[in-house]
Parts: C-alpha cells; structure tokens; sequence
C-alpha cells in the first residue's frame, strides 16, 4: 500500500519503535488510504491529524491576510501569552523575537487548523512571535507558487516588524517536512535578495528526489509515510520537471547561510535528506545542530496528545535559540 498516513507496524519493525510511537501508528492505522490517492484523499486524512493533538495551549492570535505574488494569503500571528490578561508576552514589551513557520503539506494537503495546537505551543514556549500563512497548494498551484508565497510572507514580516511588535534582526524561518522543505529554500532566496534571516529551523525535511537513500529504502514502508507516497507528493509539487535547487534545496550552495535547528525522525523515510543538508551546511561553514529522535516517525509534531517529543523538541529548540 503505497500511500497511507497509519499503518499496523508489523512485530519485527514495532521492535524498533519507541513505544509512544508505536501506539501512534496503531491508532492512525485506522486512517483512509488508497493505491492512488486522489488530492481529496490526501487533504481529507491529513485533517484527521487533530484527532491526536492535545488542548491548545492558551495564546493571542491575530488573524490576517499577507499579499502573495499571485493571492492574498490566509495568516495568522501567534503570541505567548503573560502572566496577566493585559501582557502581551511573557518577556516584556518587546520588540520581540519572531519565526516564519512554514507548516507541512507534502505540498500539497494541510492548511493553518490542523497545525494551530502546535503553532500555539511554539509561539508560548520560545517566546517568539509567529506568523504561519496557508500557503497555496500542489497540483492547482505547484512549484514555484508554494515558495513564492512563503518568500512573500517572510518579505512581509520584515516590512512589517515595527507595528507588529517585532525585532526584524531576529527573525528566522521554520519549518516541518515539505515546510522545512520551503524553509531552506525561502533561506535561499533570501540570500540571493539580500534579506538577512536570524536562523532557519528544519524539522524532518525532504530535501531531494532521490528515492534510493539508505532511508527511504529502510523505511520505504511500514512507518506511516511511506517511499511511494513521497514519489505521489513530488510529483504533485513538481509534475515532470527536473528540481532546481530552490525545489530540491540539497542540489544547492549552501555557504553565507544562517545558523540551522535540524531536528530529524530516526524511522523515517525522508531522514538521509536532512542528514545530509546538515552535513553539507556544516561542510559550507554554517552553524548547524542536529536533533535525532530515535525510534520516532515523521509528522510526530502534530500527535502531542500520543508522543513526547514535541513537548521535548520545542524546550531544546528553546534553549539553541536562547544562545544565538
């Protein structure tokens, strides 16, 4: 079964699984998935992803339109709240500290709902404003639209950093799975444009087209998102074109490029990607950190109410952010 989000992990893999992760698959297992799945299928299973998310954390949030290239739009600002009604953060009155965050979709499914537990969380937890955007999707918009509109947002956030509360020399970019695939590449546009970002955060990206890495051939099923399902989601970013560097961020130069959270999921097929830009941002002389979580799956930052390891992400991303 190519595509699936959950999946029964057989004896000899759920050995290799850490126990909270094992049960997330198990109760995911239960999700629809098909031989081909249709854009409906996907966009309607990834929804079911709230099912496993914990109350939201209280917090301000402001909603908004940010101009895109070809749309406006959908936003939203995300900010910790104080220890009183009247705060608006928790470390006094700014400007603050922010983060782009750039949610997950496979490019294609996901939108600003699903991700809002974990928006609310990352907001209060870092003490960093956030603007996440519902960025237009594959196969109605695909590349480069995706990353057009999240370069336009990042653009916006800087010209925008004053009457937001916001520290435009500490603003960073982040991102999980095809969002941390259009992190890494909005930093590298951003390079080219001369748009100085504080940091980029990369949570389990998929980073190429190479479908033969050691990960993906030792996760190719078995671990919710499978080999072929990422082969259906490149295909709707990209139909069939060749990926330049700013679709496939590993084909890059990496040099002059900020400081990188790298934060990766041990049974995960997309791994070896973030594995390999990570040592491929060092080699260049970027300042890299790489988190393995052994024994996790990937999306494990949208099943906090099953797995630990957003909580335990979110306090260590805290903490590098804190020694910039």
């Amino acid at each position: 079964m190519p595509w699936t989000y959950g999946c029964h992990p057989s004896d000899d893999r759920s050995m290799a699984l850490n126990d909270q992760a094992r049960v997330a698959l198990e109760k995911t297992a239960g999700a629809p998935s098909a031989e081909e799945p249709t854009v409906h299928d996907a966009r309607r299973t990834f929804l079911g992803m709230k099912a496993f998310q914990s109350e939201p954390t209280p917090a301000l949030v402001e909603h908004l339109y940010v101009p895109g290239p070809t749309a406006d739009l959908p936003g939203r600002v995300y900010r910790p709240l104080g220890d009183s009604p009247s705060d608006q953060g928790p470390f006094g009155d700014g400007p603050f500290p922010a983060i782009v965050f750039l949610h997950g979709s496979g490019f294609v499914v996901g939108n600003l709902d699903v991700y809002d537990v974990f928006l609310r969380a990352l907001a209060t937890t870092t003490g960093h404003v956030v603007l996440a955007v519902n960025y237009q999707k594959a196969p109605e918009h695909p590349f480069p639209i995706p990353l057009d509109d999240c370069y336009a947002a990042t653009s916006w956030l800087f010209d925008h950093a004053r009457e937001l509360g916001v520290d435009p020399a500490r603003i960073g970019v982040a991102g999980d799975s095809a969002g941390g695939t259009l992190a890494a590449a909005v930093t590298l546009k951003a390079r080219e444009n001369g748009l100085r970002l504080a940091f980029q955060v990369l949570v389990y990206p998929p980073l190429d087209t190479d479908f033969d890495t050691p990960s993906y051939v030792d996760n190719a099923t078995g671990y919710g998102l499978e080999r072929d399902g990422m082969r259906w989601f490149w295909t709707q970013y990209l139909g069939d074109r060749e990926p330049c560097a700013l679709a496939a961020p590993l084909r890059a130069e990496l040099h002059d490029l900020p400081p990188a959270f790298v934060a990766l999921a041990e049974h995960d097929p997309v791994r070896s990607d973030g594995e390999r830009y990570a040592d491929k941002l060092a080699a260049a002389g970027v300042p890299v950190h790489v988190r393995h979580f052994d024994g996790a799956v990937h999306a494990f930052v949208l099943m906090d109410a099953l797995v630990d390891e957003p909580r335990i992400l979110l306090g260590e991303l805290t903490t590098w952010l804190g020694e910039l």
